[in-house]
């Protein structure tokens, strides 16, 4: 089972600055990605229970896969901006069935390990000037969810900035 996301990304600014621009132009801050996908890849089993069938073991275990993947956020901006949020919807199969957000999780420079998704999660602090933001996702991923390509849109949300 290989597991490839397509991600429509979307910046939305709370505080009416935003934009490619020039520094004589007035502030800025601009969010781009290294790449517009996630190719999870090849998902390791993992179980709840105890696979071993000894006396005692659980008999049909919890079984689900995890997988994982990288991308990296890169932010130039010309003044101080406030915290970077980021939101996913679920990730759709064109046969149908979806991975919801509760199932993906992400590691940011700003979490302690992997959160999951199901809540916006803040991955950047208020900062000034250029900066990349290295992002990893984790999927939980069920047997009978189908391999392939999964459509989705992950959010940026830049935050006003401190008072």
């Amino acid at each position: 089972m290989k597991i490839v996301t397509t991600l429509l990304l979307t910046a939305v600014v709370l505080f009416g600055v935003a934009g490619i621009a020039q520094a004589d132009s007035g502030p800025f801050v601009n969010i781009s990605t290294t790449s517009g996908s996630l190719e999870f890849g090849t998902p390791a089993l993992f179980s709840d229970g105890d696979t071993s069938f000894g006396p005692g073991s659980v008999i049909f275990p919890n079984i689900y896969f995890m997988s994982s993947a990288a991308l990296t956020v890169k932010v130039e901006s010309n003044y101080l901006h406030g915290p970077i949020v980021a939101s996913i919807t679920a990730l759709k199969h064109p046969r149908g069935g979806s991975i919801p957000p509760e199932r993906i999780f992400i590691k940011a420079p700003t979490t302690n390990g992997y959160v999951t998704m199901a809540k916006p999660v803040v991955i950047s602090r208020p900062e000034i000037g250029s900066h990349d933001i290295e992002l990893n996702f984790r999927l939980d991923i069920y047997p009978s969810d189908h391999a392939g390509s999964y459509t989705g849109t992950i959010t940026f949300t830049i935050m006003p900035p401190p008072p």
